[in-house]
């Protein structure tokens, strides 16, 4: 099959043929060559890593808490600049929506008891007329009392 003509054509052959002697021993022992070569490395720098490492762990530590505590200014700074005037127009909002609710609900009972009016002092409809009133005032007392925590909310923002 070989010639021996042309070391190159011989090689190829060699390669192409990959016999089992030849190709497979030298690939062998390379890898085996190669894998102690990298176990050596690992455990070389594993050892090293483990006397280094109190060093390390501390300094990390360190800088771990650093971190926190600056992490923890900086949610405070973000809640005082951010988050405070947002929950502060929140609640003065909902204090002015809820009053204006109660308005509602108030006019709607003011409204039937004036249709009673003539009912206030005899008649029928005479305890009717006296729960509508009852709720009446109950319902603006609430909007008069919402709207007035609104107002005083709003004043002790401006006073801080």
């Amino acid at each position: 099959m070989f010639d021996g003509g042309n070391p190159n054509q011989d090689a190829t052959a060699t390669l192409l043929c990959m016999e089992p002697d030849r190709f497979g021993r030298k690939l062998g022992v390379g890898v085996r060559v190669a894998s102690g070569m990298l176990r050596d490395r690992a455990s070389q720098t594993a050892h090293s890593m483990q006397k280094e490492a109190p060093v390390y762990v501390e300094r990390a530590a360190q800088q771990s808490a650093e971190r926190g505590r600056s992490v923890a200014r900086g949610v405070r700074k973000f809640g005082q600049g951010i988050w405070g005037p947002f929950a502060h127009a929140s609640g003065v909002l909902w204090l002015e929506v809820t009053g204006l609710f109660f308005a509602l609900f108030g006019l709607f009972f003011a409204q039937s008891a004036y249709k009673l009016r003539h009912a206030w002092w005899t008649g029928g409809e005479h305890t009717r007329f006296m729960l509508y009133l009852a709720v009446t005032v109950v319902f603006f007392y609430f909007t008069f009392s919402s709207f007035y925590r609104a107002r005083q909310k709003e004043k002790k923002r401006k006073a801080q």
